[in-house]
């Protein structure tokens, strides 16, 4: 049994090391990391705040709601109505644009590329991956209004 713990001890150390690495980009990306304990799952925001999600106690989390899928794809329609000569995925990136600008730079990632003549290129894109839906409904419908 000795044998066995030792010979695995390094997958607690890289599971310790997975959690710290997302707590970090929680707080730089100003999102949140979920995960399970003991008592069920949790989500920790970047704050610090942790709230129980999924448990008995609060009936088994919040389930989004299925109407908002209608509503935000209609504010989609509609705006892009007003630019019909735009690619569908060119009005995504222009919104997703406008979105970070508008909200102080959120789910701008910075990167370092190799350029043409090998050396380190600075570059930039957009990841809003962890945007909940209903903020991107309020910034559609502000658009719409």
């Amino acid at each position: 049994m000795t044998e066995h713990k030792r010979k695995f001890e390094w997958v607690d150390k890289w599971a310790k090391m997975t959690g710290e690495r997302a707590r970090i980009d929680a707080k730089a990306n100003k999102t949140a990391i979920v995960y399970r304990t003991e008592k069920g799952w949790v989500r920790e925001h970047y704050d610090g705040t942790i709230e129980t999600i999924n448990s008995e106690e609060n009936g088994g989390g919040k389930m989004r709601e299925k109407e908002r899928i209608n509503r935000i794809m209609s504010l989609l329609q509609r705006i892009w109505e007003q630019q019909p000569d735009i690619r569908f995925n060119q009005l995504i990136s222009n919104l997703q644009h406008m979105y970070s600008s508008q909200n102080e730079g959120y789910g701008q990632r910075i990167m370092k590329e190799k350029g043409p003549l090998g050396d380190e290129v600075e570059s930039s894109y957009l990841d809003l991956f962890y945007l909940e839906d209903d903020k991107w409904e309020e910034f559609l419908q502000r658009i719409v209004d």
